[in-house]
């Protein structure tokens, strides 16, 4: 019965060792904050990416159920970094215009066929599809934040016998500080040049420049031997003393089940492999 009860005693407190690591888990997390939801992988490497090159950690997690059900969805992301460099993290996201728009292409315009598509309605994909492309080309260049391109294709309808209105567009980039990566001529023709029918002279570009961000070095706070960010210091002092309280409430819980079964050997009349132990290392 005694060891039946040593035994009840141990697994009771092994339960509430268990219960405290979960507890100091959930504590060490809740130093952390959600910046990004429902973006895609892409969107959450090029996003984390520059958080890290800022010194911000990041942290990317699955969401759970997206993709996950076969129709075809990509599987979705969540961008995870520590409280205090919340705020930091969305302003440099945003300077940076990460995470970027999905543009709708060509593949993606007629991956899902219209059931009976009119002229217009194809017209109207179709240049979509084309601006979307040209952005697309534009912001592989770097430098560029962002791009947004508006067509106007020309009319070529025979049987209309008014003057037909020439093709033209207009872009706006935004580019990072410290000059833009194009030329305004060499935005015109790349663009005139995907666009039939359109002349150089006919695409207006507008320049506009993203809010400036720091380029220095982040202050790091010292712990001991290591250095972290301000942001992360809380969460790194949180797993620190989460781990030192579990290894604590584990050296207690070996030394109290140590006692109660050299106890109960005693009580039985046998020797104390626990005693004798201890006396061979003392």
């Amino acid at each position: 019965m005694r060891g039946q009860g040593a035994e009840t005693t141990v697994t009771r407190r092994a339960r509430i060792t268990i219960f405290a690591a979960l507890a100091l888990a959930l504590g060490a997390a809740a130093c952390s904050t959600n910046i990004l939801h429902g973006i895609d992988e892409r969107g959450a490497n090029e996003a984390s990416r520059a958080l890290e090159r800022a010194g911000i950690g990041a942290e990317k997690v699955a969401e759970e159920g997206a993709g996950a059900g076969g129709g075809g969805s990509a599987a979705r992301f969540t961008l995870r970094v520590a409280r205090g460099d919340g705020a930091r993290a969305l302003d440099l996201l945003r300077a940076l215009g990460l995470p970027r728009e999905p543009h709708h292409g060509f593949s993606e315009t007629y991956a899902q066929p219209s059931l009976i598509p009119t002229a217009s309605e194809e017209r109207a994909r179709y240049v979509d599809a084309l601006a979307g492309e040209i952005e697309r080309t534009l912001e592989s260049v770097d430098g560029v934040v962002s791009a947004r391109v508006h067509l106007v294709l020309e009319e070529n309808d025979p049987l209309d016998t008014k003057p037909r209105a020439p093709a033209r567009a207009a872009v706006l980039l935004t580019t990072r500080p410290g000059g833009s990566p194009l030329a305004r001529e060499d935005v015109q023709r790349l663009v005139a040049g995907s666009v039939a029918g359109l002349d150089a002279a006919s695409v207006a570009v507008v320049v506009t420049r993203a809010p400036a961000v720091a380029e220095e070095e982040p202050a790091l706070a010292a712990i001991g031997p290591l250095r972290v960010t301000p942001g992360s210091r809380g969460l790194l002092v949180g797993a620190l003393g989460a781990g030192l309280g579990l290894l604590a409430l584990l050296a207690a819980l070996l030394l109290v089940t140590a006692r109660r079964l050299a106890a109960l050997e005693r009580a039985q009349g046998r020797p104390s492999v626990v005693a004798s132990e201890v006396g061979k290392t003392g």
